[in-house]
């Protein structure tokens, strides 16, 4: 399914950034992002590959032409993220991730933990 009404936003940092990952990859067609859990102090990391061919059973996002995958069971805890690219509190440069669903982050800021009350996880 194809979502219309942009429940993620990607910056345009991030759409920059993804074109220039995608530009020497000519057999993929976009990013799935997905959410690890059991992983980090959090419980949960955000995760990302390329993939050549659309996953069954996730949503799909376009903006700027960049081209995003995501399972439907993790669409819930990412609805309202802003996804930006760029240097994080320590100078480090990665995808920077803006989420209302976030219950909180780890010292380091590669977990995060997730209120699972109102979403099935093991699934």
């Amino acid at each position: 399914m194809t979502l219309n009404n942009m429940p993620i936003t990607l910056t345009q940092n991030a759409i920059d950034h993804i074109h220039d990952r995608l530009s020497d990859k000519p057999d993929k067609i976009g990013i799935r992002l997905y959410i690890k859990d059991g992983k980090g102090c959090g419980g949960s990391e955000y995760a990302m590959e390329y993939v050549d061919q659309a996953p069954p059973s996730h949503d799909k996002i376009e903006m700027g032409g960049a081209i995003l995958f995501i399972p439907m069971m993790d669409s819930f805890r990412l609805f309202g993220t802003v996804i930006d690219y760029g240097e994080d509190d320590i100078g480090n440069t990665k995808f920077l991730f803006n989420n209302p669903n976030e219950t909180g982050k780890c010292g380091c800021g590669e977990s995060v933990s997730f209120n699972t009350d109102f979403v099935d996880t093991k699934s």
